[in-house]
């Protein structure tokens, strides 16, 4: 997601070098270009992690886990293929996914932040629906690359966090083409012609009246939350609580569950900082403390996850403002 940013970010820059230079050129982006460069890049990441693992002798099971008992799991391959592991000590870090609506069209034709760079073609005129940083950064980003957007927003922009800053961010996203629905929730999507893209009808209903409004996109992503990926690891056979209203699981403040032998780590836990940044330092911190003989736990204070921020607001040195998203 931050290099789209980045790409974003720079176009008007670009856009206003070219002017100075050449007084007429015009920048253009190119979708193609940009998904293969995201998905080169993911992909450089991902061998990378595999050499890392092969180079420190960890055996690397590409399959599907769940637990059978408390120190036994059964791993699933892609082919159906069932292998058996045992274990004195596990970590879960299995992380969330977003979340469907649930209304009538929405898994048929809408797509989610997983989805936006496997699209084989541009998404053209966007709605956006939530109003969560995710949301907002697809919409910021879209929009930085020309592309017509709309967010549709139930009640308030980046629900817990200060309310003055969220509101600065969307009047900064206003002013850069950005148009917001706000007090509306969807009620069904509804696909008028296939293409790529196609085109698609969205109805909503005001959160305040009984007023339904519906409007022509060709692209709608979804982004209002994600939901841990908890619910088919078995850990009810190996005795894990888990919140049942969310997923999440209560730990200790050394990242044990209530099966002492057991861990979790990163964003499925319960009333933890769902970052990056945190999620790394946990797990370091886990292993040193498992294998290193470390007493040191991890921090969720502002120095820790320093390295993450939404959006910095900068000028130039003409005076104009610009968007760096950093993530």
């Amino acid at each position: 997601m931050a290099l789209c940013h980045y790409l974003s970010a720079l176009v008007p820059h670009c856009s206003y070098l070219a002017e100075l230079i050449t007084k007429h050129r015009v920048m253009k982006h190119n979708w193609d270009t940009m998904k293969t460069a995201v998905n080169n890049y993911i992909g450089s990441l991902n061998w990378g992690y595999r050499v890392s693992l092969r180079d420190k002798n960890v055996n690397y099971v590409n399959a599907y886990a769940e637990f059978v008992e408390p120190h036994k799991i059964k791993a699933t391959n892609k082919r159906g293929k069932e292998t058996f592991y045992t274990g004195a000590k596990f970590v879960l870090a299995t992380g969330e996914r977003p979340r469907y609506l649930g209304i009538p069209g929405d898994k048929e034709y809408c797509i989610t932040s997983d989805d936006l760079f496997s699209l084989p073609y541009c998404p053209g005129k966007t709605l956006v629906i939530g109003a969560s940083y995710v949301a907002l950064e697809c919409g910021g980003f879209l929009a930085g690359l020309g592309l017509d957007v709309t967010v549709m927003v139930r009640s308030i922009l980046l629900r817990g966090f200060d309310q003055d800053m969220a509101n600065r961010a969307g009047e900064h996203m206003e002013e850069h083409g950005v148009k917001f629905l706000r007090k509306y929730v969807p009620t069904k999507v509804k696909e008028l012609e296939a293409g790529t893209p196609g085109r698609l009808k969205v109805t909503a209903k005001s959160t305040e009246t009984d007023e339904i409004i519906e409007g022509e996109y060709n692209t709608v992503l979804i982004a209002v939350g994600r939901d841990a990926c908890t619910d088919k690891l078995g850990l009810d056979m190996a005795g894990v609580k888990v919140n049942p209203k969310n997923g999440k699981i209560p730990v200790n403040d050394e990242e044990q569950t209530n099966v002492p032998h057991i861990h979790a780590i990163g964003d499925i836990l319960e009333g933890k900082w769902e970052l990056t940044p945190v999620a790394i330092q946990a797990g370091k911190l886990l292993a040193r403390r498992l294998y290193g003989g470390s007493t040191v736990k991890v921090s969720t204070t502002l120095e820790t996850v320093s390295n993450k921020r939404m959006a910095s607001f900068h000028l130039d040195c003409s005076g104009r403002v610009f968007t760096q998203f950093v993530i």
